[in-house]
């Protein structure tokens, strides 16, 4: 084994709890070695330090193996104060069981008390994708709300004509749709609401028809009701197309701007939020790899929870490869070999791709795209979750909040002692101005008195 291979082992194992003995050991070595009692009894004592042990463990004198390391530095200090009068209480130092048993002990708490950098490569590369996924979807995005812009300017620079169309000179066949100028645009939109009122009349004397020969009394009333239905889309219709052509140019051209400023505002807002996103994710990344240096009983003290999002990353990650994996295995259909016989005699033969691959070809961009969605959002979620709890965590917030009350008070404080300046520097311009108002008047009586 390679030694890089080694430490991503040893690393792996120490996250996960690994201990190479257990309490049985201990009694077999105490047995084994009985001057050596006291110290194998505080060997025990010191796999008992976690909080991770319960009183029910502790009452059957068993200790899930996994449940051994320490989970705060308090627990740290405990269990290298065991470990120490362990060591002071050996009688036989040559107990090599004993020796290797506290020394993993000893390597626990320091591998406890050091960060470790706990980041998944996996995941980074799929905040990669999802940035690079981002960036293709605000392309089509802006790509979309530059086109709606270019429309609103051309509806904006239509050049004035009377719009008016009557509703017998409506045409309902070959409509095309333009926004070169108002009349043909009006035209293409009242051609439909007539083509729709045409339709609607057809049904009504459909279903007169159908009553008219129905023999069934409830069967009758139905079609009765559909009559009724279908009278008032007519009359609706009929009102929509009047309302609509009594329009002139003016408001016809603001009304059309506002159905696609509507748009406009729409893609403009979904452009926003691709790039809040896509700022999102930036930042997440590097948050997330100053925040996964963790102490190791930071780890071990929320390793339930990382077993819960590992396993939450298996199952995206499987789901993600299954996609794949289905867009991969789509195969084409095969290839036609064509012959083509001419009048000379000559033949010639060639070979015509299936239409039916264009499906195939749509099918794996589908899968394809899902995959990376998936992907994507598996490993955005796990970082979100894993930053978030760990800035929260990791830091004293209550030491925040206590520092920010001190200083909004020292604040207050300065700001009482800098009003009390200000009015006493104020009062003192004021006694001032006083006695310059009474020094002149004094000399006004002594000039008059003169």
């Amino acid at each position: 084994m390679a030694l890089k291979d080694w430490f991503k082992k040893r690393r792996e194992t120490r996250e996960n709890g690994y201990v190479s003995f257990t309490q049985d050991d201990l009694k077999a070595g105490q047995e084994a070695t009985p001057s050596n009692e006291k110290a194998y009894e505080l060997l025990d004592a010191a796999m008992m330090t976690s909080s991770h042990i319960t009183k029910e463990d502790e009452n059957q004198q068993t200790v899930n193996i996994d449940d051994v390391y320490p989970c705060t530095e308090a627990e740290c200090d405990e269990m290298d104060r065991l470990l120490d009068c362990a060591q002071a209480a050996v009688q036989d130092p040559n107990d090599e069981f004993f020796k290797e048993r506290y020394e993993e002990l000893r390597e626990i708490v320091s591998w406890s008390r050091k960060k470790h950098w706990t980041f998944k490569w996996s995941l980074i590369a799929g905040c990669i994708l999802s940035i690079f996924i981002m960036f293709y979807i605000s392309g089509e995005v802006a790509s979309d709300r530059q086109a709606i812009e270019a429309k609103v300017e051309g509806i904006k620079n239509w050049q004035k004509q009377d719009t008016t169309i009557a509703f017998a000179d409506c045409r309902t066949d070959s409509l095309v749709y333009t926004l070169a100028n108002a009349n043909g645009h009006k035209a293409y939109k009242l051609g439909h609401i007539k083509k729709n009122y045409e339709n609607a009349l057809e049904n009504i004397e459909d279903y007169k028809h159908r009553a008219d020969t129905a023999q069934d009394r409830e069967r009758k009333k139905g079609y009765k009701k559909q009559i009724k239905y279908y009278e008032d889309k007519a009359e609706a219709y009929l009102e929509q197309y009047e309302d609509i052509n009594d329009m002139g140019f003016k408001k016809y051209r603001k009304t059309v701007v506002k159905s696609y400023k509507d748009d406009l505002r729409a893609a403009r807002w979904l452009d926003r939020i691709v790039w809040l996103i896509c700022i999102y994710v930036l930042l997440l990344t590097p948050f997330y790899i100053y925040s996964s240096h963790q102490y190791g009983y930071y780890i071990t003290r929320y390793r339930a929870e990382r077993a819960r999002l590992d396993k939450f990353q298996k199952i995206g990650f499987a789901f993600a490869s299954f996609l794949l994996g289905a867009s991969v295995a789509l195969q084409f259909f095969p290839e036609t070999e064509v012959t083509t016989i001419y009048s000379s005699g000559r033949t010639e033969t060639h070979t015509e791709s299936n239409p039916l691959d264009i499906v195939i070809i749509i099918l794996k961009l589908v899968l394809l795209a899902a995959a990376a969605c998936v992907f994507s959002f598996v490993c955005i979620y796990i970082m979100s979750h894993v930053t978030i709890t760990s800035f929260k965590r990791n830091h004293d917030w209550s030491k925040v909040a206590t520092a920010t009350a001190a200083l909004t008070s020292k604040a207050t404080e300065v700001a009482g002692k800098a009003g009390e300046v200000a009015m006493k520097a104020a009062s003192k311009a004021v006694e001032v101005v006083d006695e310059n108002i009474q020094k002149r008047k004094e000399q006004k009586e002594n000039t008059s008195q003169e």
